[in-house]
């Protein structure tokens, strides 16, 4: 075995004892146990989660003590969940200035993780071990609940892995990572025969991802039976959906949350989005969405925006454990890039994490054989910081894209009425009715 391989094992191994440790299920029983509760003793563990984050963030952070005293906040005036309103908001854009004075955690307990930057930068986020391996508990007993436990064998189709690479394994969690960046017609044949001989029993993809292999499969005629298709980190139509569980007679489940670990909502058997009780306190308004995450107290979001747009179904009752349900979910779409191969690209935000003095990017594609990348960029934007993207945008799209960079203000960058930005606009996909932006569950 060369070095590079037992190194890929060893990391495999490493990340397996720390996802799958016996903290990971006792969290797991914990989470489990949650829907047993009655309304009022998961009230009461809101309520005490709640209190312990915005004293603790009033008392370590400084953004918070003076984000409050300026606002005249009184704690002890804060007694439950009732009182959220009375915090003010805070957005992506406080995160960005001032991430390290909201940072409350244990340094040598944290990792660090960017989000996609469809409606702005790539922003950075701090997570700690603790809040990892909870929202790991949450994320398996959704899988749990329809019959997929840890070790079955898994395809993951995300972008795991850059585009020169197409496949990995690790033995330790029986997981067969194939690339989300090759999928087209002339791989197809590739990629139905690993998925065939494999026979998992689930994949987690991207929908897009997702799509895009059921078309393929489809054009070359191709069909497999998967028992379950998990998505998430992006909006999965019911066209997708219903394309998907068609070729691969499969059951699509789906989980909608943020890299921020402010919000996640369920998909369950009944096919509809849930809350979940014990995990983030959820305000819904017109044009946004506000949230408290409940389990990452490194990084405390209290009353943090969320640009997505959220639906309650007024029709249905409010669950025993108080939980709503969700009628939509509006906002994470973005188009997709098409390269001349057939090649379709989506989730491309990590092409531009990481460029210094990047302050904003959209891809603008008119025609297949090339596409234009906008960016808006701060006043030390320099040489090495294209070089940079030049390099990034190759290992994520390949050496034969063929593409424009422009240097453009903020007020050209394209939005929808609403103000809304996608990450990618692709004039050549067909546009969908403005009420299919959302998700209908």
């Amino acid at each position: 075995m060369s070095l590079t391989a037992m190194n890929t094992q060893l990391r495999f191994w490493l990340n397996k004892q720390l996802r799958f440790s016996p903290y990971f299920y006792q969290k797991l029983k914990a989470v489990q146990q949650e829907s047993k509760l009655s309304f009022s003793e998961l009230e009461c563990l809101r309520n005490k989660r709640f209190l312990k984050l915005v004293n603790q963030a009033y008392s370590k952070s400084s953004f918070y003590r003076d984000l409050y005293d300026q606002h005249g906040v009184n704690l002890q005036q804060i007694q439950n969940t009732e009182d959220i309103h009375k915090l003010p908001i805070i957005t992506k854009y406080d995160l960005q200035a001032h991430i390290t004075k909201m940072f409350v955690g244990n340094r040598f307990n944290q990792t660090q993780a960017y989000t996609s930057g469809t409606s702005g930068p790539p922003l950075r986020v701090y997570r700690d071990y603790q809040s990892t391996i909870l929202e790991g508990a949450y994320h398996w007993r959704q899988k749990i609940s329809f019959g997929h436990y840890p070790g079955m064998k898994t395809v993951v189709l995300r972008a795991n892995l850059h585009r020169d690479k197409r496949e990995s394994y690790d033995p330790f969690t029986q997981s067969l990572f194939l690339s989300s960046y090759q999928l087209s017609e002339k791989n197809g044949p590739w990629y139905y025969e690993k998925i065939s001989q494999f026979a998992p029993h689930a994949i987690y993809a991207y929908p897009s991802s997702m799509e895009s292999l059921a078309n393929i499969f489809s054009a070359i005629g191709k069909s497999v039976s998967v028992p379950f298709v998990f998505t998430s980190s992006e909006t999965l139509y019911q066209h997708q959906r219903s394309k998907v569980e068609r070729v691969f007679n499969t059951c699509t489940v789906d989980w909608y949350g943020n890299a921020e670990r402010s919000i996640a909502l369920e998909q369950k058997s009944d096919g509809k989005y849930h809350e979940l009780p014990l995990y983030s306190v959820n305000e819904y308004y017109d044009e946004y969405t506000v949230a408290t995450g409940l389990i990452n107290f490194s990084l405390p979001l209290i009353r943090y925006r969320v640009d997505d747009i959220i639906s309650l179904d007024k029709t249905s009752p409010t669950t025993a454990s108080g939980c709503r349900q969700i009628a939509t979910i509006q906002g994470r779409s973005d188009d997709v890039l098409l390269l001349p191969d057939g090649s379709r690209i989506g989730m491309i935000w990590g092409v531009f994490d990481r460029i210094p003095n990047l302050l904003r990017a959209q891809v603008i594609q008119k025609q297949l054989e090339k596409f234009q990348v906008n960016l808006v960029v701060g006043p030390e934007f320099g040489l090495q910081d294209e070089k940079l993207l030049r390099t990034k945008i190759a290992e994520f799209i390949g050496e034969q894209a063929n593409y424009t960079l422009s240097y453009v203000s903020d007020d050209q960058i394209v939005r929808a009425k609403s103000g809304k930005y996608k990450l990618i606009i692709n004039d050549l996909l067909c546009k969908e009715p403005e009420t299919s932006d959302s998700v209908t569950t």
